[in-house]
């Protein structure tokens, strides 16, 4: 819902100066007036007022309360309200500068002055140029915050999943929690939750957004054959593409392919439904998803999901997980997910080529974890460096596959998120 400067200001002043209104109605030729009482309720105002149905409110240049607008079916015309008593005459202003004329005022006037002094105390302004609100207190002008949706949760859960069972979420957006649980301030971080997909609490953990800028940045996006950058990097689970926070920001830099704590990650997993979510985006500048389906981890079985140092294989027929899939929209792709493999600072090679987190379906080959070559399926894999030999060694391929573009190996997509819950 779209709220105007004015609305806003309206607001602002109930709030800084007085909980009550009173406006008068006149009805019939007889004079009744009606007490409207806002109270603020978990951080909400409401009003305590019995059988009050309001229309637009004008507070300031009209002489009365405006009536409903005549419907299709017939309304009443509101009546006219009396006229207000005029107000006294304001102060002279300073001259306005260039420099403040990008500035109006909450009357939605240009501002008299640049200055923030005693007699502008109180008012607020707003900056074309930058689209934010500031506020005159004790002689300098001060920006007012604004709280992202989402953001107002305290104290920091342990997870999207534990904010959404508290009743706590306020939809999709950035959340702070604590998946360690102690220490908010050391430990607590912005994190991406997903609260309406497939009945969110999905926490985004990695996402990637560009196949080449985040592997060799030397290469200023260009394919990492010939970089002088470690192949081993080209692991999106490597240390050096670990942020504190992840969101769904589109990056074409270092910032286009990262992923939060593993030990971070397994906590997530662990403590939640041991789900993981894979998202494949194939057009748009957004994140609407073209596949997107998430595997739950049959917690009987022991897994090494997000362990470092450890390396597994799970496959949908020895039933370590269900495949659900959400979205599937390219129909004439195959979106089968019987394959996912993970493997972090692995002293030795388990799939010939990058380590990390992968799915798809398995190669004819014998080697471990190898992904098929199909490019009618969609697929979560790799062919940046080849890694061979222990204690391991990696050199970069000759032929570059990445996660996004590799259309002769697997389905090309524009941008990929992987949750948890």
């Amino acid at each position: 819902m779209r709220v105007s400067l004015l609305q806003r200001f309206i607001v602002l002043c109930i709030a800084f100066h007085s909980s009550d209104i009173s406006l008068a109605s006149k009805r019939q030729g007889q004079h009744k007036d009606t007490r409207l009482t806002l109270k603020p309720v978990r951080g909400q105002l409401t009003l305590s007022s019995g059988r009050i149905k309001l229309g637009e409110v004008y507070l300031s240049g009209i002489n009365g309360l405006r009536g409903e607008r005549e419907k299709a079916t017939g309304g009443e015309k509101g009546l006219k309200g009396d006229q207000g008593n005029q107000g006294e005459k304001g102060e002279k202003g300073d001259s306005c500068s260039d420099s403040c004329r990008k500035f109006v005022t909450s009357t939605v006037r240009q501002t008299a002055s640049d200055a923030c002094n005693t007699r502008l105390e109180g008012e607020l302004r707003y900056d074309k140029t930058t689209a934010k609100l500031y506020i005159c207190s004790r002689k300098q002008w001060r920006q007012l915050q604004t709280v992202l949706r989402g953001e107002i949760n305290s104290p920091p859960r342990k997870s999207c999943l534990e904010i959404l069972f508290n009743g706590e979420s306020q939809g999709d957006g950035m959340y702070w929690i604590n998946p360690i649980g102690t220490n908010h301030q050391r430990n607590a971080f912005r994190a991406y939750c997903d609260m309406t997909t497939s009945g969110g609490g999905w926490t985004l953990v990695a996402k990637v957004t560009h196949d080449y800028s985040w592997v060799c940045p030397d290469r200023d996006g260009g394919m990492c054959l010939g970089s002088k950058t470690n192949p081993l990097n080209a692991n999106l689970f490597h240390d050096i593409h670990q942020r504190d926070s992840v969101d769904l920001s589109i990056k074409s830099n270092v910032d286009a392919g990262v992923h939060l704590n593993d030990t971070i990650i397994r906590l997530l997993f662990v403590a939640g439904r041991q789900s993981v979510r894979f998202t494949f985006v194939s057009s748009g500048n957004d994140w609407t998803p073209s596949e997107d389906a998430y595997a739950a981890f049959n917690p009987s079985k022991k897994n090494s999901m997000f362990v470092d140092h450890e390396w597994g294989q799970y496959t949908l027929d020895n039933v370590d997980y269900t495949w659900n899939i959400i979205q599937h929209t390219r129909k004439d792709k195959t979106f089968s997910g019987k394959i996912i493999c993970w493997g972090n600072k692995v002293k030795h090679s388990y799939r010939f080529y990058d380590h990390g987190l992968h799915i798809g379906s398995p190669a004819s080959a014998h080697k471990p974890c190898l992904l098929d070559n199909n490019e009618n399926e969609v697929m979560l894999k790799s062919h940046y460096a080849t890694l061979q030999g222990s204690p391991l060694k990696a050199r970069w391929d000759m032929a570059q596959f990445g996660f996004l573009g590799a259309q002769y190996v697997q389905v090309p997509n524009k941008r990929i998120a992987i949750w948890v819950r």
